[in-house]
């Protein structure tokens, strides 16, 4: 923070000498004029900025607010800005003298906030609530609106899921407050989702994180997670034209992970036969050379990405427009993960009357998306090339594929990409119509109804092949699966707005109603006639192939939710602020004895800075304000609370030994299952100086969620083998927030620089039932790798610390050992000292939740030129690179940090000798690695042409680059990495890099 007002404070001071010695080269001059400039209470501004306009002829006013300036002609206008007020024109027109007022610029506090059903003035705000405006929006050339605001916003935490194109990353809001789903609750113009992949970042006006319980409890059961609501453009008389935008960009990984080359690898290779009692593989390793660079092959440098977006908005006295069509296209880094999208918006607004008003929007979007298949995804593709034998290529000379298994490897990765045909398509309608009715002068009434209508299909197909006994199909095998999800919503409201005197008032009551469905179904057949790598889709049917073998499936699940809610905001002399909140929910998830939750929250305020003993030049905006509330979260599975029952539980029994159809239960019921509850407490103080140029807000927040949803064990008798779930669990995150931003606004040079910082501490405060721990995050040979108990946080890894490598035998025999060690391999911490290791000696090694994340975000206008740059990072956060820990028995290629393994004693402290799978693998501290990272975001540089034409309002250029630098120690593509589970988090297997983005662009508005 120092730092920051320390560059501020540099640079405006250079500025302004640079102004003043300009003024002394003007030569020729014709006129000279003096004045003073006050603000508009009288007082004089000194410092302030006089320059003549269209020159850099300029000076400051002193500290008595007077000036004296020598302009080139008498009918000259000057420019007269100060920090904190708004900018002014002032025509000489002969005047030798001139007194000036500066109005205060209050607008960032008189900015109208979109909050839970309804707006307010960010004066008003009680709530913790962060903004994010179009154009910080559409800077990054993402598909992903998440993507977007990564980095801008306290206390919002953004990290890729894996970073295939299409997919969307994981958004948390202050934390992990369940063991269940954590994300957060969108609203798109009034409509309640879980998911905003079908909107381009070009079609949002704004978006507001909802982040306390003051700001969410409004939205109950589903507030927990915290909301982001967002706003989407519509037409107005402001927005009337053409607007297009389209971008080309290539996409590049600049931190490969580097494997070893074909002559290492045979090193590594021989070594570890050896070492496991075998035969040498590689009679002479250095014949290979370099071999082949399988990493290169994966990785596709150069994949494009590109979109074009245009809009038309426009509005009369009787109604508005807005309509956008926007292709987006984005060649994945990674073999067969390609994607592309095609969206569609219109929205209207018809004013029937002065007192009746209608609109709708509409969202249509259809996807296409790839896939590397067998089952295993894009993910496991990353692995199995990475660890492909180097000293084989992908074909051999007469064309077919390789045996890369030859050694004892991996399956051929490009057979693997070649015979799997993965395709998904899927088709979203999303919008909402609203009546509103404006009646005895201070109320008005809204009714609206919104859809989200999904429909998903995926066809698998794989033809017969063989490329060696571990790598075949023999007969060609096709799968469909289609889903469809539906779910309306529909909201009543009724408000009430007036003052009186000093008394101002904004009372809220409604009722809402909505209900999901879904039903997938999906079927596999075997030996269609398509037998070639890339068959028609004319051939891609079930009925193509043979009913013997075919298996489907079809099932289908709904629930409801009815509630009311009520909010009464209300302000008192511009000072006092009072907000509160109530909302009751009903749901079918639960059962009729426990279907009902109660969710308030009380929040005030004081403008400190409004009160007459506050009237300071030093402090033009200080705000203090709490809430606490109590919110819910409801993401269970639908059935929990009701008992499960399996069919196709056959049995052979009888005289004829005949099969019987069978059903059982699986799963007990729970009558008792209610919300999961999160109470929550905030404090807040906003800050403004020099009139609001340099303003600064900083939270603490305390929440904690009781009755989380947790299975918890049952004894065997009970014959039931699914637990059953209970509300057990308690979790605690608290932590504070940090926002400063300064912002200059003179004629000639614009800027503004934002800061922000979230620390999150979390903690398990019980897990009950007798539930003492829950084991989760399963790699592949190792098991399981996190474990999440009281007093640590959600999801910790889990396993043994290594205190070095066993350098002889007489320190093996002398030290505690599990059983087999070997000089060379690695020497674990004895935890409890009993001279054995074994499971009691695990320990906690590292969370997978960052202690602190922050952002810094730089934009400026200079004339014609814009340049914004934006930055984030995380610490305190561990990772576990698990491609490396989960080795099997098999002869994988190897990272180049293994060529420091451990020859002989002396040799290395740190990596052990060389061995398959065994006692050198598992879930050790020397796979953790750190989280940690700074990355430069996006820098972006804009030019607008000047123009002077009767058809085009703006054309702008620009060029940026994202993703340009990350600073790191972590080995892997990115450091960041998420997961929807927040028990299983944190694991690096096989993660999608994360590409450098380069990109060209324009702007064009009619």
């Amino acid at each position: 923070m120092a730092l920051i007002l320390l560059l501020v404070s540099v640079f405006t001071v250079q500025a302004n000498n640079f102004k003043s010695k300009k003024g002394h080269f003007f030569e020729n001059v014709q006129s000279q004029i003096s004045g003073t400039v006050y603000d508009n209470n009288g007082s004089v501004l000194p410092g302030a900025n006089i320059i003549e306009k269209g020159t850099t002829n300029g000076v400051q006013s002193d500290f008595d607010g007077n000036f004296t300036i020598t302009v080139s002609q008498p009918n000259a206008t000057l420019v007269v800005s100060y920090i904190g007020f708004r900018s002014k024109e002032v025509a000489v027109n002969g005047q030798t003298n001139l007194n000036i007022t500066l109005e205060e610029d209050t607008a960032a506090l008189d900015e109208v906030i979109v909050i839970g059903y309804g707006t307010q003035s960010k004066r008003d705000l009680t709530g913790a609530v962060s903004t994010l405006k179009a154009e910080g929006i559409v800077s990054i050339p993402t598909q992903s609106l998440q993507d977007a605001f990564q980095g801008k916003i306290a206390g919002v935490q953004v990290t890729p899921q894996n970073g295939r194109p299409g997919s969307q990353p994981v958004v948390r809001v202050r934390g992990v407050g369940t063991l269940n789903n954590a994300s957060p609750l969108y609203v798109v113009d009034g409509l309640l989702l879980d998911d905003i992949s079908f909107l381009p970042p070009e079609n949002v006006q704004s978006l507001q994180v909802l982040k306390d319980a003051s700001a969410t409890a409004i939205y109950g059961s589903r507030g927990a997670n915290g909301v982001i609501v967002v706003t989407t453009k519509n037409g107005s008389s402001d927005s009337s034209g053409i607007y297009a935008r389209s971008y080309y960009g290539v996409q590049t990984v600049v931190d490969k992970i580097g494997m070893a080359n074909a002559t290492e690898f045979a090193t590594l290779a021989n070594e570890s036969a050896t070492n496991e009692g075998r035969a040498p593989i590689f009679a002479d390793p250095s014949q290979f050379g370099e071999g082949f660079n399988w990493e290169d092959w994966l990785i596709q440098d150069g994949a494009p990405i590109q979109s074009h977006y245009i809009s038309a908005s426009g509005s009369s006295e009787k109604s508005n427009y807005f309509v956008s069509a926007n292709y987006f296209k984005q060649d994945g880094l990674i073999r067969r993960s390609d994607f592309e999208r095609v969206s569609f918006r219109v929205a209207n607004e018809y004013f029937i009357s002065d007192k009746v008003t209608a609109g709708q929007n509409l969202n249509l979007t259809f996807t296409d998306s790839q896939e590397e298949g067998e089952g295993r995804g894009v993910n496991s593709l990353i692995n199995l090339t990475l660890q492909a034998d180097p000293t084989l290529e992908p074909y051999n000379p007469d064309g077919t594929f390789t045996n890369t298994s030859i050694n004892g490897g991996t399956v051929n990765p490009a057979a693997s990409v070649a015979f799997n045909n993965n395709e998904n398509k899927s088709f979203r309608a999303t919008g909402n119509a609203y009546l509103k009715f404006d009646f005895l002068k201070n109320f008005n009434f809204k009714t609206s109804l919104g859809i989200d209508y999904f429909r998903g299909e995926r066809k698998f197909f794989i033809p017969a092949h063989f490329v060696t006994p571990i790598q075949m199909l023999q007969d060609s095998r096709l799968t469909v699966s289609r889903g469809q999800h539906n779910n309306w919503l529909n909201e009543n409201l009724l408000q009430y707005k007036n003052s009186i005197g000093e008394h101002n008032f904004d009372l809220l009551a409604g009722i809402t109603f909505q209900e999901f469905t879904s039903e997938n179904l999906s079927g596999t057949r075997l030996n269609l006639p398509a037998s070639q790598l890339n068959p028609s889709p004319d051939l891609l049917y079930l009925n193509a192939g043979e009913t013997e073998g075919q298996t489907n499936s079809n099932d289908s699940f709904s629930w409801g939710i009815l509630s009311y809610l009520a909010r009464a905001n209300y302000r008192y002399k511009d000072r006092y602020l009072f907000t509160a909140t109530f909302r009751r929910d009903g749901s079918s998830r639960f059962s009729s004895k426990n279907r009902w939750g109660n969710f308030p929250s009380v929040a005030g305020g004081w403008v400190i800075s409004n009160e007459p003993f506050m009237k300071t030049d030093a402090i033009s905006y200080l705000k203090l304000r709490g809430s606490w509330g109590i919110i819910g979260n409801d993401k269970i599975d639908t059935g929990a609370a009701f008992p499960t029952v399996a069919s196709n539980l056959n049995a052979v029994f009888g005289q004829n030994q005949s099969i019987y159809p069978g059903a059982a239960l699986v799963e007990l019921a729970n009558e008792e299952l209610k919300w999961e509850e999160t109470e929550q407490v905030d404090v807040g103080l906003e800050f403004g100086f020099f009139n609001n140029h340099l303003s600064a807000e900083v939270d603490w927040y305390r929440r904690e969620t009781s009755d989380i949803l947790v299975r918890v064990p049952i004894p065997n008798s009970v014959g039931v083998p699914i637990a059953p779930v209970v509300n057990a669990a308690a979790v605690v995150n608290k932590g504070f927030e940090f926002n400063l931003n300064w912002n200059s606004d003179t004629p000639e040079f614009k800027y503004n620089i934002g800061l922000n910082l979230t620390t999150v501490d979390n903690e398990v405060l019980s897990l009950g039932g007798g539930l003492e721990e829950i084991f989760a995050g399963g790699v592949r040979n190792i098991g399981s790798s996190t474990r999440t108990i009281v007093g640590q946080e959600i999801g910790a890894f889990y396993g043994w610390k290594q205190e070095g490598i066993f350098q002889d035998q007489e320190e093996i025999n002398s030290s505690a050992i599990r059983g087999g060690e070997q000089p060379g391999d690695i020497k674990i911490v004895d935890i409890n000292e009993d001279g054995i290791i074994n499971d009691d000696d695990k320990t906690t090694l590292g969370s997978p939740i960052p202690d602190i994340y922050y952002g810094l975000n730089f934009s400026a206008n200079f004339k014609n030129f814009d340049f914004s740059l934006n930055i984030d990072g995380q610490a305190g956060n561990k990772v576990l690179y698990s491609r490396t820990a989960e080795r099997g028995f098999a002869i994988f290629n190897y990272e180049k940090f293994f060529l420091d393994r451990w020859t002989g004693p002396g040799t290395s402290n740190t990596e052990p000798r060389i061995t398959e799978a065994g006692h050198n693998y598992a879930v050790l501290d020397r796979f953790l690695e750190d989280g940690d990272f700074v990355r430069l975001r996006n820098i972006q540089i804009g030019y607008t042409l000047p123009l002077e034409s009767s058809v085009f309002n703006r054309i702008r250029f620009y060029v940026s680059a994202t993703n340009l630098l990350t600073i790191t120690d972590y080995p892997g593509y990115t450091p960041q990495i998420g997961g929807e589970s927040v028990i299983a988090n944190g694991i690096d297997n096989g993660t999608y890099p994360v590409g450098s983005v380069s990109t060209l662009g324009v702007e064009i508005s009619f």
